[in-house]
């Protein structure tokens, strides 16, 4: 009796937490981006002035706006709409606002600076007054800014925006700030804005580890793309509106992290759905609460194609950059007989492979492709000799001609790679890797925004892939890179996806059926293989030829490390080692050798960050004599002609990880090296200063 007692007791308060979660008032969010009659906005607006009985709406900002926003919400049935400006901690505070804010059916928050909003506004009378209408059954919305205050924790940005290439890279670097006593309306999440336009996923991820440890809550990230909204009922129950996504991740029992160490971490299978319009998401219980008819199924069951050979990827096009990349990846293989493949339009670029591949006196041969040499058997017996090929080039339609059923060239291209003869990659032309690449990503600016990206056929070395680089390059790309992967997965049914930068490298290997990375921004995979329903925006902007490309699928997940030697087991779904579980610690973990890492940022002007690390293992160490006695270690710059520069460092060092700062203000631009050296180790890496 007593049991049953209990059991009723605990469904009565969990029946009364979901209640009191949303008390009684609504929430709409909205990702930022321009509003207009007739267009993607008309249903989040009008759903506020629907759920506020048409009544008072007060639009609230901390400088004077047109009177555009409000005629708009009058459009659509409000009785009233204005904008009141409170710009300082004294108006906020002040009686008669709490007064005038309270007789408001909705309260709207326009986009702005949400530090604004939450150092004029936090713990005032306007705090409460928000909070007063939300809880008598009004609706609160925003949009980008106004959208970023509603959650449980806010991203507050009191030190500026954290741009996403530097939250991933350090999720708890100086911009990473949050406040998490401000209006609080949305029990547990965390809203991002304009997210899919710029890039945030990497950034929000990085907003959820940071909360796990640094405040010890696994929060509900929400991350809201432009033009796109979501809004919620006091049932928990949200529906995304609009022309984009919402995209949703946690942590769930599957998810591993492991604390970062040295500047290294890792995020394992963290959960993600991401949700068009018409989709709708349970916040109390956290999970997809209705799929539209428009969906498409997925057979989560259907046949793994695996890596045919293996091969590398690199994360730009900068040929000298990757040179270092490029000289790691014929360490590690046959380069006997290295084939440099590109196509005639290069043949001035392919120049500094050939002379980098002549000053380390390798014997190589150049095969450039076009639909006359298919059948050449010259050609043919070119690749039958090769031990290993390069990829390099700017057309990846002309380099995707070796996918042709019919040639010799052709066959014998696949002959090798079924040879397991492995493969490098010079930035853009890994995305021939896959089955299928995704193109128009680099040249137009609306490309995704406007349904110009493509699908094209690829060369079907790894099948499943879709593999997107330069992903923080340039921002004005931003959203074609982060889409185009997504897109690529949900148009192909492709189960994983791989976002790369700079200098980064990723090597995929066929025999071990394994991921791995040597990166300075942690590289991201998205695991698709639980996805079983599929959907995409049918929101078609003004210029376009299609719709938006911008994706829905449930259950993906997502994966970021920057650690170089951990292996993401594609079988399994999930890294071999240091998915540590929370409690633990990566301390006792030892270095096994030397490891000088690529700089950071590079191409750079005038900073960039030089790592290594130094190993704690007596017998991979000949300079030491025991575990901590470590000799000198010296990192000096070099220029093109072998000339010091600088020395940077020149002393004895622990075992560890060590991070260096260099200056370039007094050079000109152009490559340079740096060499780090002990007594029996030294290694070379180059950079190059862009000013």
């Amino acid at each position: 009796m007593k049991i049953i007692s209990k059991i009723i007791l605990s469904l009565l308060l969990t029946i009364n937490l979901a209640l009191n979660l949303y008390a009684q008032g609504y929430i709409c969010a909205v990702g930022g981006g321009s509003e207009d009659y007739g267009d993607w906005s008309d249903a989040p607006y009008s759903w506020v002035v629907q759920k506020s009985d048409s009544g008072k709406i007060i639009i609230l900002g901390v400088s004077s706006a047109t009177e555009w926003l409000p005629t708009y919400f009058m459009s659509f049935g409000a009785d009233t709409a204005y904008n009141k400006t409170i710009s300082t901690i004294a108006v906020a505070n002040l009686q008669e606002t709490y007064n005038e804010l309270i007789t408001a059916k909705a309260i709207f928050i326009r986009g702005g600076d949400q530090w604004d909003y939450i150092r004029l506004w936090k713990g005032t009378k306007v705090d409460s007054a928000i909070n007063f209408v939300f809880q008598n059954g009004g609706v609160i919305a925003g949009t980008s800014a106004g959208a970023a205050v509603l959650g449980d924790v806010d991203f507050s940005a009191q030190s500026g925006s954290a741009y996403p290439d530097e939250a991933l890279q350090n999720p708890f670097y100086s911009r990473m700030k949050f406040e998490n006593n401000f209006l609080n309306l949305i029990p547990n999440v965390l809203f991002d804005t304009h997210f899919t336009e710029r890039a945030r996923h990497g950034r929000l991820i990085a907003m959820i580890y940071n909360q796990h440890y640094s405040s010890s809550r696994d929060l509900i990230g929400a991350g809201i793309d432009d033009r796109t909204a979501i809004c919620i009922s006091p049932d928990g129950i949200g529906e995304v509106m609009g022309s984009g996504a919402v995209s949703i991740f946690y942590k769930d029992d599957l998810t591993k992290y492991s604390p970062i160490t040295n500047g290294k971490y890792t995020i394992e299978n963290l959960r993600s759905h991401l949700l068009t319009n018409g989709w709708k998401y349970d916040f109390i219980n956290n999970e997809i609460s209705i799929i539209p008819e428009s969906a498409k199924d997925v057979d989560p069951n259907r046949v793994w194609q695996y890596p045919q050979t293996s091969f590398t990827l690199t994360g730009d096009n900068n040929l000298s950059a990757q040179l270092n990349n490029l000289s790691s990846f014929l360490n590690e293989v046959n380069s006997t007989n290295v084939l440099v493949i590109s196509h005639p339009g290069f043949s001035n670029s392919i120049t500094t492979i050939t002379d980098f591949l002549s000053s380390i006196n390798v014997t190589f041969d150049v095969l450039n492709i076009t639909t006359a040499n298919l059948n050449n058997s010259a050609d043919a017996g070119k690749i039958n000799q090769a031990t290993c090929f390069i990829f390099a080039g700017d057309s990846l339609n002309v380099l995707s001609y070796l996918n042709q059923p019919v040639g010799l060239v052709n066959a014998a291209f696949y002959n090798q790679l079924a040879q397991q003869i492995p493969v490098f990659f010079f930035g853009n032309p890994g995305k021939i890797a896959g089955h299928h690449f995704i193109g128009n990503t680099d040249t137009d600016l609306y490309a995704g925004y406007r349904g110009k990206m493509t699908i094209n056929e690829g060369l079907f070395i790894f099948p499943e892939l879709i593999f997107q680089p330069l992903l923080f390059d340039n921002s004005d790309y931003y959203e074609n890179r982060m889409s185009s992967v997504l897109w690529g997965m949900m148009r192909n049914r492709k189960r994983i996806g791989i976002y790369l930068n700079g200098n980064d490298v990723v090597k995929i290997k066929s025999l071990e059926n394994y991921i791995s990375g040597n990166v300075q921004i942690p590289y991201m995979i998205v695991d698709a293989r639980e996805t079983t329903k599929v959907d995409s925006s049918t929101y078609r902007a003004s210029g376009s030829i299609g719709p938006r490309q911008i994706v829905a699928m449930n259950d993906v997940r997502f994966s970021v490390t920057n650690y170089y030697n951990i292996n993401y087991l594609i079988e399994m779904g999930a890294f071999d080692h240091l998915t540590v579980i929370d409690d633990q610690s990566e301390t006792n973990l030892e270095l096994k050798s030397f490891q000088l890492y690529q700089n950071y940022p590079n191409p750079f002007n005038p900073y960039t960050t030089i790592s290594f690390s130094i190993p704690t293992s007596p017998t991979s160490s000949p300079l030491r004599k025991g575990r901590n006695e470590v000799g000198f270690v010296t990192l000096t710059i070099y220029d093109i002609l072998g000339r010091k520069i600088a020395t940077l460092l020149n002393e004895e060092l622990n075992p560890g990880y060590y991070e260096v700062s260099f200056n370039g203000s007094n050079l000109s631009s152009g490559t340079y090296f740096y060499k780090l050296s002990t007594q029996d180790y030294s290694e070379t890496k180059s950079m190059v200063l862009l000013k």
